[in-house]
């Protein structure tokens, strides 16, 4: 049987901690019995490497630990390792010396990048055929890496409008050359949002809307399990980065006005707004901040919370982005409140949208009293049918047809 091989270029330097799309997708090719095996690759700065190893001492959870560990494996052996506990999935970083515009210093990260690239065609995708690379611009590294690399075909797969929401002037005008660059090479470009239809100006094509999606329940982790002790009192949680993107000014006023309900917060907390949590910590005695905890240990998490709360922001800085934290929500079947961030505002009766802060503590109290089976049953179907199994077929239907694969006896 004729297989294909998987690259994927990410953008950051993450993998194994919040398995976000990229992840979520590779995972599922790879339990195809149609694919040999799916390469990820992730670009890591100097100031990557240093980070790393801060985040690594600061972590206390064991697997978060271990996936440090991976990370610093992938950073330093020549081969691409592969991933515990997987059979076809293997990870590798591309170390970036350099991202800014002087020129030498640019020229020789770009060589290193390119000779990086080489190796790899040598040491890895030498006896390999059919090599798929899916890119996710926009990204300084995958332009040089892309022309290094042995492929057959280029997709690209857009998350989140980032050229919108670059405020750097240079970085700005560096990622919309690699998406004119990148962008019409690929066979086919996939996107999180209908927003991001609007790179058909850098692609010279149009962009075709795959939304995100969620683990089917064999691969979901264990809802049945509790991880938090809510001490008889009500509890409302929220998992994802804790950033610029959420809106603190909605959980301070929420924390004001339903003092009977703990806001319990999981997840990384960057560093321009860890003075603004730490404030809000030390002030309100129902916010608690539980530290960074790894995706296969969210559902007892979520199990745990009476009400699950979603609260980025639906302005300019979130535009074209797809919280696929809303359909882990909805597969755990408990009450959500969500600003109307995409795909929120698409599913009408089974979340509680609102408008503005004092609709979502409204709702935050309504959704806490909430008894219903039914709509529980429904938040559950309504997340099976959006998983990553029907998502990765999109892909790799494609892909089979473009190699003139029959679909019929693939292992799909």
């Amino acid at each position: 049987m004729m297989k294909i091989n998987y690259i994927f270029l990410w953008r950051q330097n993450d993998w194994g901690l919040f398995k976000r799309r990229n992840e979520a997708l590779l995972l599922e090719l790879a339990r195809r019995d149609s694919v040999e095996s799916v390469l990820h690759i992730e670009p890591l700065t100097p100031k990557g490497i240093m980070g790393l190893i801060v985040r690594w001492w600061q972590a206390r959870d064991d697997s978060v630990r271990r996936i440090y560990r991976l990370h610093f494996k992938k950073a330093f052996f020549r081969k691409p390792v592969l991933v515990e506990g997987e059979k076809k999935v293997f990870v590798h970083s591309i170390f970036v010396l350099y991202t800014w515009d002087r020129a030498i210093p640019r020229k020789v990260s770009n060589f290193l990048i390119r000779l990086q690239g080489k190796i790899l065609n040598r040491v890895f995708l030498q006896s390999k055929k059919n090599i798929v690379l899916i890119a996710y611009p926009p990204a300084i590294y995958q332009t040089e890496v892309i022309s290094a690399l042995k492929h057959d075909v280029l997709l690209a797969d857009l998350v989140d409008d980032v050229i919108a929401r670059t405020r750097n002037r240079m970085l700005k005008s560096n990622y919309i050359e690699a998406c004119k660059t990148i962008l019409p090479k690929c066979t086919w470009i996939f996107s999180t949002s209908p927003a991001l239809g609007e790179y058909r100006d850098y692609a010279g094509r149009e962009v075709e809307y795959l939304p995100n999606g969620v683990d089917a329940p064999e691969h979901a982790g264990d809802f049945s399990k509790k991880h938090y002790e809510n001490q008889g009192r009500k509890t409302a949680g929220y998992v994802g980065n804790i950033n610029q993107l959420v809106d603190m000014d909605l959980l301070e006023y929420c924390l004001i006005n339903c003092p009977q309900v703990d806001f319990i917060l999981i997840g990384r907390i960057d560093r321009e707004t860890t003075t603004r949590v730490k404030k809000i910590l030390h002030q309100y005695k129902n916010c608690r901040y539980l530290g960074e905890r790894r995706f296969t240990e969210i559902p007892g998490y979520l199990s745990s919370f009476d009400v699950l709360i979603s609260f980025k922001k639906d302005d300019a800085s979130t535009r074209g982005n797809e919280s696929m934290k809303i359909y882990q929500y909805l597969l755990s079947g408990k009450p959500i409140v969500s600003l109307p961030l995409s795909p929120a505002d698409r599913f009408n009766g089974l979340i509680y949208v609102a408008s503005d802060k004092l609709q979502f503590a409204e709702y935050l109290k309504k959704a806490m009293d909430e008894n219903n089976p039914v709509v529980r049953d429904k938040r559950i179907h309504a997340a099976l049918e959006n998983t990553w199994t029907k998502r990765a077929d999109v892909v790799h239907h494609r892909v089979l047809q473009y190699f003139g694969i029959s679909t019929s006896n693939t292992g799909n």
